[in-house]
């Protein structure tokens, strides 16, 4: 009988906190917005830096300085009753931003990426009301699918790599259940198709 490999707890828990961090939503819809110029013609370095910091940006220095206060648990807001302020408070940003790239003649395609966003938001903000979809994989499955789905070959692999490295993470650290992680799925594959039909 072949001996087997015992990984240690605490490194998997390190791993999956490390999973975790770098693919939240701030720095996966950040990289998303801020690669536009490379991606979208049209678009400028001010267009992308300007969609970042009032979609994740501004919300995320908002979740620190609530997190300073006390008001809410931890920058990932893993209290479900303190997240519908926040992400209704990220809404209001992305919605300031989307009127300053109006005035900034930002092209359409850049509208269709925040638009995405905005609606996996409303989707998050509405499962949370009453249940505590994960919004890390909800993020990750809209980016991924983004970014990475059209990648020749490799790509709807990466992208379902991503969703599912996230989702384990989340289970992991004990922040989500299973379900809770495949729901944050459905909704970022949800925005992802809502935002196909946006200019």
């Amino acid at each position: 009988m072949p001996a087997t490999i015992e990984v240690p707890v605490q490194r998997v828990s390190t791993v999956a906190r490390v999973v975790t961090e770098t693919s939240a939503p701030a720095v996966l819809v950040g990289i998303l917005l801020l690669l536009q110029p490379l991606l979208s013609p049209g678009v400028s370095w001010v267009h992308g830096i300007v969609a970042a910091g009032f979609t994740v940006g501004l919300p995320f220095l908002g979740i620190l300085w609530l997190k300073r206060r006390g008001r809410v648990t931890d920058h990932h807001v893993g209290v479900r009753e303190q997240r519908a302020p926040i992400l209704l408070a990220s809404a209001l940003s992305i919605g300031i931003g989307a009127l300053i790239l109006v005035l900034l003649n930002a092209p359409a395609v850049l509208f269709g990426e925040i638009g995405g966003v905005f609606i996996g938001l409303m989707l998050c903000l509405a499962a949370n009301l009453v249940w505590k979809l994960s919004v890390h994989s909800a993020v990750a499955a809209y980016v991924g699918l983004v970014l990475l789905a059209p990648v020749p070959v490799f790509g709807p692999a990466l992208a379902l790599m991503l969703a599912s490295a996230t989702g384990w993470s989340r289970v992991k650290l004990g922040d989500h259940t299973p379900t809770q992680v495949l729901a944050g799925h459905l909704a970022g594959c949800v925005a992802f198709a809502a935002a196909l039909l946006l200019p």
